[in-house]
């Protein structure tokens, strides 16, 4: 029976409708916990699909318990995201279930022995570091997997035993999937090593997630003296860096969580010759290397038709020739449409090099107010060839300079200005 402590407490189920979280799923409901489901339809297996949407919705109804559902276009955002379809519904899963569990305790997920013994193996194929070794953690967050002592084979027993039913996902045998690989053909060539494999894992993951909470403890310590969170920015000195004799190690554990690869810091650690300046990309963020510092922010989540993503003026400088200037009383500036002014002040990173989209508005320089893009296009007789060449200069997501044609009134210089930068296209094959 449960403890008065669980009895308050509010929990979100992750359901499929499988026999681990259908199982699951009982035993709350047995234990008179209050609970409410949630379901994914991912539109992968068609009918079959629509099957456990409507096996799951007839549980909740069964039990009267709240239950929330989404469905995803799955393999339409997939088509052109580099990523497989297994990723990217984790990722929306995962997703929306941070959208709605605020108003919950915590997430249940319904993971089991098995499931954390494959994603160890599937780990080590990709290459890993402590963490992964761990396999899927017990607590994590609000996220709780009460199910992991027990294996595949236990669940369905249990399923058996007390008649409780469940659906079946065929997909689970296809082992062009790389963790169904594993899953029916790896392990059970280690069971043969070993009967008690998933038992013994077990214990060694257990053993691994207190290594590592105590590596994680004396390797905090470490980062704190070289690293400034300034929470959208994050700066790694330099200097501490190199004399620290671990410095290869502790940048990784910085970096690998923003999707770094072991090679880039290999490349910044190894090599002396990386030039200020230069940026690495993971899919996620940007990591500019500084005078002084390692600096790693988040990229922009606006990637529509962005051709060039810059966080410093080393790396503006190789689209534009830039000068700096003094401002002066009664100066004559350049007609040149080529040329772009600028106050110092207001030339702010990121600085986004993009197409233009429908929609989009600027300030034309001495005009009265805004004005769409595509109105001005058609009124300067810009024909769509033409328009499909044209690239913008953004800063801070606003339309700074329609490079090669108009400057914007809110980017001009005034008699306040003192010192300002002029741009010069180096090439507009952006």
């Amino acid at each position: 029976m449960a403890g008065p402590d669980a009895l308050r407490k509010r929990y979100l189920l992750a359901v499929s409708g499988g026999a681990d979280s259908t199982v699951m799923a009982t035993l709350f409901h047995e234990a008179k916990l209050q609970f409410a489901i949630a379901h994914c339809n991912f539109h992968l297996r068609g009918a079959d699909s629509d099957r456990d949407m409507q096996f799951v919705q007839e549980m909740a109804a069964r039990w009267n318990v709240p239950i929330l559902i989404r469905e995803f276009d799955t393999l339409n955002i997939q088509k052109d995201s580099g990523k497989s379809v297994e990723m990217v519904a984790r990722e929306l899963r995962y997703k929306w279930f941070e959208e709605i569990v605020a108003n919950f305790d915590h997430l249940v997920t319904a993971h089991h022995a098995n499931d954390a013994a494959e994603t160890q193996l599937l780990n080590l194929t990709r290459g890993t570091g402590f963490r992964g070794l761990c396999g899927i953690p017990p607590v994590n967050g609000k996220i709780i997997r009460p199910m992991l002592t027990f294996t595949a084979k236990e669940i369905r027993q249990y399923a058996d035993n007390q008649h409780i039913e469940y659906v079946e996902d065929y997909t689970n045998r296809d082992e062009t999937i790389a963790r169904n690989r594993i899953r029916h053909s790896v392990i059970p060539q280690l069971e043969a090593l070993n009967p008690q494999y998933l038992r013994t894992n077990s214990h060694t993951r257990q053993i691994l997630q207190r290594q590592y909470t105590f590596y994680q403890k004396h390797l905090k310590a470490e980062i704190q003296d070289m690293l400034i969170d300034e929470g959208w920015q994050k700066r790694i000195n330099l200097q501490k860096l190199a004399q620290n004799e671990n410095n290869s190690l502790i940048l990784y554990e910085i970096l690998h969580e923003y999707g770094f690869s072991i090679d880039t810091v290999e490349k910044i650690i190894v090599s002396n010759q990386i030039p200020v300046g230069r940026s690495f990309y993971s899919d996620s963020h940007i990591l500019l290397i500084d005078r002084d510092y390692l600096i790693l922010q988040p990229r922009s989540e606006k990637k529509e038709n962005v051709l060039a993503e810059i966080y410093s003026m080393a790396d503006l400088k190789t689209y534009f020739h830039i000068e700096e200037l003094e401002y002066q009383k009664d100066m004559v500036f350049s007609k040149n449409p080529d040329m772009f002014y600028i106050p110092k002040e207001k030339l702010t990173f990121p600085v986004h090099i993009r197409k233009w989209n429908h929609g989009d508005c600027f300030h034309p320089l001495g005009a009265p107010g805004r004005q769409k893009l595509s109105d001005y296009f058609t009124d300067h007789k810009i024909d769509r060839f033409t328009k499909e060449r044209i690239r913008l200069l953004c800063i801070n997501d606003q339309i700074a300079w329609i490079i090669g044609h108009r400057s914007d009134e809110r980017f001009k210089l005034t008699p306040q200005t003192k010192t300002y930068y002029r741009l010069r296209p180096l090439a507009l094959s952006f």
